[in-house]
Parts: C-alpha cells; sequence; structure tokens
C-alpha cells in the first residue's frame, strides 16, 4: 500500500463533491442572475431562496446516495492492501489468506460515513449564507452607486467562490471547502486502513517488527523515520537486533511524533533481522516542494473553475475573460509538469462532470 494509493481511492469521493460543489455554486448563481435589472430584485431573490433550496436538496440527496457507498468501498480496498503488502516477503515462506476487514475497519467506515448527514446540512447552510451574503452585498454596493448590480454580484459571487463552499472548519480554526474536506478525511481513512491491515496481518503471524520506507517528496516531520524499524506492540522496543540494528521506537510513539500524519508519503511493512535490506534513506525536500507547487496550481485551476461556471451564469465579456484566464493556467501548468516530469493528477482539477 502506497501512499499515493490511498489518494486514489479518496479521487472517486472527492469528484462526487466537486462536482456537487461547481453545481451548487452554477445554480446559486443562476437563481440570482434571473431578472437582475428588475427594480424589485433583492426582494425577489430573497422570496426565491426555497426554490433554490429544492435544487440544492436534490444535488444533496444524490450525494448522500453515491457517497457511502464509495467510501465503504475506498476504505475496505486500503485494508486489503495493507494486509496483502504487509506479508509479501513471507509469502514464498507461509503463503498468504487474505484477511477479512474486522471490526476495526467496520469502525473505521461506519465513523467516516457517520459525518455525511453532519456535512449535507453545513453544506446546505453555507449555500443559503452564501446566497443571502451576495444578495446583501450587491444591494450594499449599488446603493453607494460604485457598481451597477451585475457587477457588484459577480464581485460578491467571485469573492466567495475563491475557496469554494466552505462548509467545515477544523479545530484549529481552518476553513475547508467541501470538497477538499472530504478529499481529506477519506484520504486519512484510507491511510489508517492501510495501516491496521498491517497491524492486523502481522499480528496473526505474530511479527512484531516493521520498518518505514523511503518514500520520495517527504515532509520534514517524518523524515527522521526513513529506514527505521518500529515495534508494533513495544514488546522490542528499543531492542538491539541479531544484526545490529536497534528499534528505533514504537508504532504508536512514532504516529503521536507525526509520522503517517494526513497526506503522508510513507508505508511500512514487515521486517525480518538478518534478512530484509535497510537501504540508506535520501532526503528529497525539492520534491516535497514540487509537489506543494503542484498543489497550489491545482488549486488555481480549481478557483478558475468555480468562477467560470459563475460567469457562463451571469453572462457578459467577463465570461470570456475568465474562459480564457483558465485555458492560459491550465497551458501553464502543463508545461511545468513537463518541465519538472509530474503526474498530471486530473481528479484535483476536476470540477465538473465527466
Amino acid at each position: 500500500m502506497r501512499p499515493d494509493d490511498a489518494a486514489n481511492l479518496a479521487k472517486a469521493i472527492r469528484e462526487l463533491f466537486a462536482d456537487a460543489e461547481t453545481s451548487l455554486i452554477a445554480k446559486v448563481a443562476a437563481t440570482l442572475a434571473k431578472g437582475l435589472d428588475d427594480p424589485g430584485w433583492a426582494q425577489l431573490k430573497l422570496a426565491s431562496i426555497q426554490g433554490l433550496l429544492v435544487v440544492v436538496d436534490e444535488i444533496l440527496a444524490g450525494l448522500a446516495t453515491d457517497a457511502p457507498g464509495a467510501i465503504e468501498k475506498a476504505l475496505t480496498l486500503a485494508y486489503s492492501g495493507g494486509s496483502a503488502s504487509a506479508s509479501a516477503g513471507l509469502a514464498s515462506a507461509v503463503g498468504y489468506a487474505p484477511v477479512a476487514p474486522n471490526s476495526a475497519i467496520s469502525t473505521m467506515v461506519a465513523s467516516t460515513v457517520e459525518t455525511l448527514p453532519a456535512q449535507m446540512f453545513q453544506i446546505r447552510r453555507a449555500v443559503t449564507d452564501m446566497y443571502q451574503q451576495v444578495i446583501t452585498r450587491t444591494t450594499a454596493q449599488v446603493s453607494l452607486g460604485v457598481l451597477t448590480r451585475r457587477e457588484a454580484s459577480r464581485a460578491a459571487l467571485v469573492r466567495l467562490a475563491q475557496n469554494g463552499i466552505t462548509s467545515f472548519q477544523d479545530k484549529s480554526g481552518r476553513r475547508w471547502n467541501m470538497a477538499s474536506y472530504t478529499e481529506m478525511a477519506v484520504r486519512s481513512g484510507a491511510m489508517n486502513a492501510s495501516l491496521q491491515g498491517v497491524v492486523d496481518r502481522l499480528a496473526r503471524l505474530e511479527q512484531d517488527l516493521v520498518i518505514v520506507d523511503d518514500a520520495i517528496e517527504e515532509c520534514r516531520m517524518c523524515r527522521p523515520f526513513e529506514g527505521k524499524v518500529l515495534s508494533l506492540t513495544g514488546a522490542r522496543r528499543a531492542e538491539k537486533l541479531s544484526d545490529g540494528v536497534r528499534v528505533y521506537a514504537t508504532l504508536d510513539a512514532a504516529r503521536q511524533a507525526g509520522l503517517f500524519h494526513n497526506n503522508c508519503r510513507h508505508a511500512m511493512s514487515i521486517y525480518l533481522p538478518g534478512i530484509t535490506k535497510r537501504e540508506p534513506a535520501v532526503a528529497d525536500p525539492e520534491g516535497n516542494a514540487l509537489r506543494e507547487q503542484q498543489r497550489a496550481f491545482e488549486r488555481r485551476i480549481r478557483e478558475l473553475k468555480r468562477r467560470d461556471a459563475i460567469d457562463q451564469e451571469l453572462g457578459g465579456p467577463e465570461a470570456a475573460a475568465t474562459r480564457a484566464k483558465l485555458r492560459a493556467k491550465q497551458q501553464e501548468f502543463k508545461a511545468w509538469r513537463e518541465d519538472n516530469g509530474r503526474k498530471n493528477l486530473s481528479y484535483r482539477t476536476n470540477t465538473t462532470a465527466r
């Protein structure tokens, strides 16, 4: 089980929520654009919010139908992948029998799926707030005489769409848009499920030692653990092994220190003293910097796609300008990927149904 595998398993869920996010923003823009030049526009828009919410509820109902099955599939595959990879080095000696997901993975699936109803409510509330804020800001700008109603509503919508529909705030106060938060939650769940698969499989084989791989593009927090041997249970903590290698820490201690954090690049596999080869760890800070640059490109393209959805509803010369900016940024991103040998993770910038 590789870190990118967890990201790929979260792909389908991200696309579900990203498509829904763009649809929701477009529906808000379309509702606001209707009758934009009428004198009583603000009053009419506030009165039509129930009609908008009917459409919002239809989109959210689709998410509620599709997301649970996708989440369960992702986490179950991650668990199975971790279980399979845990004993790959022992396959010829002891054979391999898949480990059926146990209560631990069932709990992980349930806890992730259980967050969906609250998330749907938060999304619905966020859309309502967005809609009302645009009306309020537009009315204020028009009353000051500095912008037309169309200009003011476009500016308010674009401002609100820069970060997407921010429907969740974490403990640190950071606000997440609905697609990014869901991807983060599922990716984290997939990583935890994969690790649980490793632990369960090795426990069945009565093996306690694992080695952390040398991942590319690793972050500074995880770099000290690369190539280190860990004890799953703590029974062999700090032990000097027969091949001279000393157990570095317990798995729990390593995780508390930051290893296997959300978006971590690392994996672990069985360690057999005197048999498992330990490759020297090679730091890759440049790769991590390139990964961060790629994420910045992807965020910008997703933002432009949301703005494009708004402008296509509001019309005017700005629509063509936004579409041109989007195409230019996509071309710039393509050239940057080719220059730096980066993968095109299209799902990270996809915000329209395919």
